[in-house]
């Protein structure tokens, strides 16, 4: 009985590893505008550690300096 509670304990570990991993999910990137990001040079841009396809649009602040906005 103490060998399965731990396995399943070890099971639960890897699985709660794979969830803070991002897993098989796609991150969703929080809405709002970033300095640091990747840019595709076609206007579309992401922001690390956001995955494709969650692209956002590059567009200049108020300061004339290009930012990625989701």
């Amino acid at each position: 009985m103490k060998n399965s509670n731990l396995k399943n304990g070890q099971k639960l570990s890897r699985e709660a590893q794979k969830q803070i991993e991002g897993g098989e999910k796609v991150l969703v990137c929080a809405s709002g505008c970033y300095k640091n990001y990747l840019s595709d040079g076609s206007g579309r841009c992401i922001v690390p550690p956001c995955m494709s396809p969650n692209f956002g649009t590059e567009s200049k602040d108020a300061n004339g300096r290009w930012q990625c906005c989701y």
